[in-house]
């Protein structure tokens, strides 16, 4: 009996080692991290003493304080993504929802209100900047077990709105490939500057999904497996949009404007320009197409006018 039981405890305490093992499995001394990588992060941060090393997905991780990624400030939780070449590819930061930029607040207040009214946003943001890519603010919500991560750009555009299923809260480092890179300079090149902010890889319909800023304007660039060109899409307002289909074919204009009066809506007042949704198109097989949305009480009209001014009611 005594042999039985002591067998027994040695078994125990061989599981309550591998419990501890596995815990301590990605952390690391700073003598094994890379020279570069401590050399990097010493030239960007200083001299930061308390410094916790990580080796997550084949990346270098340092998790410190420091102030604010956006503006001095003060201090906050913050890790540091090198690959062993250190090269730094993300830096995570938490910061208190309060602290948001108020174009973010006042757009995710905005959203909240009309679809997640219901639901609580979590007390500290995720402000992400990633290499070759800009600034994103990650604010997640939940209702009961849900959860959900809202990614918004400074200006307060909404990216991505995902179910959140890993238990991980890990945001990993995004990496812009050459052949993206070569391809957003293709289709932009009068650009003044272009802003990558997400890139999103859809495996089911076998597309890349690029967000970017294009001269301050957000638009969604959709890519197929191969590479190639699938459509640009941005959201504008209505005299904008207008302007647009006048360069591109006064029919386009006229057609809308017809079709908005047969409704009983004038497009020149000013409630229906604020009230008016209008989303521009550029498809490689269908070319340029609008998407108009207009909702005012009881009235509302949604169509689909191509660049020929063919109209449809069916996306």
């Amino acid at each position: 009996m005594k042999l039985k039981n002591l067998i027994l405890a040695f078994a125990c305490c061989a599981l309550v080692f591998t419990a501890c093992s596995d815990d301590d499995d990605d952390k690391v001394i700073p003598s094994d991290v890379p020279e570069a990588v401590l050399k990097a992060f010493e030239n960007k941060y200083g001299d930061i003493k308390d410094v916790k090393w990580e080796k997550k997905n084949n990346y270098n991780v340092a998790r410190f304080q420091t102030g604010a990624i956006t503006k001095a400030g003060n201090s906050y939780t913050t890790s540091a993504w090198y690959d062993d070449n250190g090269s730094e590819k993300q830096v995570n930061q938490d910061i208190p929802f309060a602290n948001l930029p108020e174009a973010v607040k006042t757009a995710f207040d905005a959203y909240q209100k009309k679809m997640y009214a219901d639901w609580k946003a979590d007390d500290d943001v995720d402000v992400v900047s990633r290499l070759d890519m800009g600034l994103i603010y990650i604010i997640e919500i939940e209702k009961g077990k849900e959860e959900r991560e809202l990614s918004f750009s400074p200006d307060g555009v909404l990216l991505k709105n995902v179910l959140d299923t890993d238990d991980d809260d890990e945001i990993l480092p995004v990496i812009v490939s050459d052949e993206i890179k070569k391809k957003i300079a293709e289709l932009f090149p009068n650009s003044k500057s272009v802003v990558i902010l997400e890139i999103d890889a859809d495996d089911d319909d076998n597309e890349t999904e690029i967000d970017i800023l294009d001269d301050g304007i957000h638009k969604e660039v959709k890519l197929d497996a191969k590479g190639n060109w699938i459509s640009t899409e941005f959201e504008t307002t209505l005299p904008k949009a207008m302007e647009i289909m006048n360069a591109l074919n006064p029919a386009i204009l006229a057609k809308l404007v017809a079709m908005a009066g047969q409704a009983g809506i004038d497009l020149t007042k000013p409630e229906i320009i604020r009230n008016t949704e209008v989303t521009v198109v550029d498809h490689v097989t269908k070319g340029m197409y609008f998407e108009v949305e207009i909702e005012i009480g009881d009235k509302d009209l949604e169509v689909i006018i191509d660049k020929d001014g063919n109209i449809s009611f069916d996306k």
